[in-house]
């Protein structure tokens, strides 16, 4: 600052208290200050004051008490403030959605996988259990010779012995009346044995599946691929020895009980002997 602003200082004060018609005196005692310290800033005198900053708060005082404005005061003092810069704000960075943190999506990504590789190896493996099974059943049957479709066996019909009219026998007159019965029982036939009693398997096809059935001697009583919706019955004597293959898409029952075939599925073939 100049010496010639800084002489304005000390010259403002010491005139706005002289047209006021207050003493050096009453200043002093008006703003709690010394004497000397007032004489100082009518005098520019402003180093004996001590640092800048207490001298700055000096004149801010007393030219509040005599009503002028101190910003122009002290505009013109060592230790003024340069020319304000102009300060840009930056806009606020925009707050991060919870959406785009990484440690959320290395989490959802970790989550889908250890979900994602069980199913993965679930359906890996029933498809290739399938395709095993369907490439079986295929072969078998290519290389099997067609078989008739299995129909209930008749039971035959008991013969009856032709009754054969005995010869008119001449009884005397006093003979004993059993000799007349026994014409009849000499022509009585003997009914034939009842033949054992067989089981019937009844099965219906949701879709197309592959069966074989062996009954107790081992004898193939049925083997052949059934078309979807088709439905057939097996007459034999049990136990049996069955396979069906697609076995969830197959209905069973045996003498009209229906038969669970899931506890012997393997895969999606059904191996079991059905007892009476």
């Amino acid at each position: 600052m100049s010496e010639n602003g800084q002489s304005q200082i000390g010259q403002i004060l010491r005139d706005a208290r002289e047209q006021q018609g207050m003493t050096l005196e009453d200043a002093a005692a008006r703003l709690r200050l010394m004497h000397r310290q007032v004489e100082a800033m009518e005098t520019d005198d402003f180093e004996s004051l001590g640092q800048p900053v207490f001298a700055r708060g000096f004149v801010r005082n007393y030219a509040r008490l005599l009503g002028l404005a101190p910003e122009t005061l002290l505009a013109r003092m060592e230790g003024a403030p340069a020319e304000p810069t102009a300060v840009s704000h930056a806009e606020p960075p925009l707050p991060r959605s919870w959406l785009t943190s990484p440690w959320l999506i290395l989490l959802l990504l970790g989550m889908l996988v250890v979900v994602a590789a069980p199913v993965a190896l679930y359906w890996w493996l029933n498809s290739e259990g399938e395709d095993d099974a369907g490439s079986r059943v295929q072969q078998s049957a290519a290389q099997a010779p067609p078989a008739p479709v299995a129909v209930p066996q008749p039971v035959a019909a008991p013969v009856e012995a032709p009754l054969v009219a005995p010869e008119p026998v001449s009884v005397p007159p006093d003979a004993p009346a059993a000799a007349s019965a026994e014409p009849t029982e000499a022509g009585a036939s003997v009914a034939p044995e009842t033949p054992a009693v067989k089981g019937v398997l009844h099965l219906e096809f949701g879709d197309e599946s592959w069966v074989e059935i062996k009954d107790a001697s081992g004898r193939m009583l049925y083997r052949q691929l059934n078309p979807p919706g088709s439905s057939v019955d097996i007459l034999g004597q049990p136990p049996f020895d069955v396979v069906i293959g697609n076995a969830e898409q197959a209905r069973m029952t045996y003498n009209g009980r229906p038969i669970d075939l899931k506890p012997f599925i393997a895969v999606t073939v059904a191996r079991f002997t059905l007892e009476e």
